[in-house]
C-alpha cells in the first residue's frame, strides 16, 4: 500500500524537523521545508495529499499564500495551519482555504497525530462521494444544483420544463445513489455542503 504524503512548510527548521520525525514515526512520507520557494519547487515532483502550514514563514509572503498557490496547481490538497496566533482576521484569511483543522502553538504530537488522521479520513470520504456523484446523470447533476439553492420541487420543474412528479423521482434516485436517507433533509444538506459555495462565488 502507498504511503500517504505530508510536506511541511514551518520557517523554524528545528521544528519542521520534529513534525517530519513524528509523521514518519507514524509511517508517512513526509517531506519538510522552512522557505516559501524551496517547498513550491518541491510541490510538483513530492505530490503531497496533506499540507502542513505555518501561517507565519517569516517575512514575504505568508503561509496562507503559500496554500492558496499550492491548491490551484493540485486541487482537493487538504490543509493544517499551525499558527501563534488566533485573531479573527488570520481565522478569516486561512478559511478561505478550507483547512481540516488549526494547531495552535505550541503543540503537542498528540495534537499532530489526530489532526492528520482526521485529514486523512477526510479526504478517504471526499473521494467515496466524488465516486458517487460520478454515477449521477446530468439531469441529477442540475437538479441537485438547483435544490442547493433552495429550489422546491415544483420550481425545479418549472425550470427544467418537466412535471413536479419527475423531479421527486429524480430526487429519489439521487438519494438512493448517494445512499442518503429518503426522509428529513439529506439531500438538501448534502447538496449545499457540495454545491452551496458554486452559488456563493
Amino acid at each position: 500500500m502507498e504511503q500517504k504524503r505530508i510536506m511541511v512548510l514551518e520557517d523554524e527548521i528545528i521544528v519542521a524537523l520534529d513534525i517530519k520525525e513524528i509523521l514518519e514515526n507514524l509511517n508517512y512520507s513526509c517531506q519538510a521545508f522552512h522557505d516559501f520557494d524551496s517547498g513550491l519547487e518541491a510541490l510538483d515532483v513530492f505530490r503531497p495529499q496533506l499540507m502542513i502550514c505555518d501561517v507565519n514563514i517569516g517575512e514575504g509572503p505568508s503561509g496562507i499564500d503559500f496554500v492558496k498557490q499550492a491548491q490551484a496547481r493540485m486541487p482537493g490538497l487538504a490543509v493544517i495551519y499551525l499558527t501563534a496566533f488566533s485573531d479573527r482576521k488570520i481565522v478569516e484569511l486561512a478559511g478561505k482555504t478550507h483547512p481540516v483543522n488549526y494547531i495552535l502553538k505550541p503543540w503537542s504530537e498528540h495534537q499532530i497525530r489526530v489532526s492528520v488522521e482526521m485529514a486523512f479520513d477526510q479526504l478517504e470520504a471526499q473521494a467515496s462521494q466524488s465516486v458517487k456523484l460520478a454515477s449521477l446523470t446530468q439531469s441529477e447533476m442540475k437538479i441537485l444544483e438547483l435544490i442547493a439553492q433552495n429550489k422546491k420541487s415544483k420550481e425545479i420543474a418549472d425550470l427544467l420544463f418537466i412535471s413536479e412528479k419527475t423531479v421527486k423521482n429524480h430526487r429519489y434516485n439521487i438519494s438512493k445513489k448517494l445512499n442518503l436517507s429518503t426522509e428529513n433533509n439529506s439531500l438538501l444538506f448534502f447538496a449545499l455542503s457540495h454545491f452551496g459555495y458554486k452559488n456563493e462565488a
